[in-house]
């Protein structure tokens, strides 16, 4: 199983989140226009401006080959809203949403039967976007399963 793998499990894991109503914003309602992209999102002129705004981008990070041989992926769910209100909560609703996708991979710990998270995690916010857009990054560390090795006897 392949970091790609990995990254198409995770969307599908926070699509069906999505789908069941299970991430809630601060006044307790779902999330629901909420785009989930996988590696970029689309360019501007290739969507209408809905998909532009609100969405999570699952994106592949740095990965290392650890000294069990196995691929620790480091993988950046990179989170934007568009708010327009006078109390400016843009970061603390993205806090909540970057709270409850977090707990709940840590509380599965292994995704699609095969991808265990790893203890280290990291939030980030980027304080340099347009006024009423607000943006995060959840870093995740995930291990790859071990490749099972070929023998000359697999040939025969």
């Amino acid at each position: 199983m392949t970091d790609l793998k990995l990254q198409e499990v995770l969307v599908g894991e926070i699509r069906s989140l999505l789908q069941n109503q299970s991430l809630k914003k601060l006044d307790g309602t779902a999330w629901k226009d909420l785009n989930v992209y996988q590696q970029e999102k689309p360019y501007k002129d290739d969507e209408d401006d809905a998909a532009q705004e609100d969405y999570i981008i699952v994106m592949l990070g740095d990965e290392d080959l650890g000294e069990d041989r196995r691929w620790k992926v480091d993988v950046h769910m990179i989170m934007s809203i568009c708010l327009y209100e006078n109390a400016h909560q843009g970061n603390m609703i993205l806090a909540n949403l970057m709270n409850q996708i977090f707990m709940h991979l840590q509380r599965k710990g292994i995704i699609g039967d095969i991808f265990g998270m790893e203890p280290e995690a990291y939030k980030r916010f980027n304080h340099e976007c347009y006024p009423n857009y607000y943006e995060c990054d959840l870093i995740t560390v995930w291990k790859l399963p071990e490749v099972e090795r070929e023998s000359s006897e697999d040939f025969i």
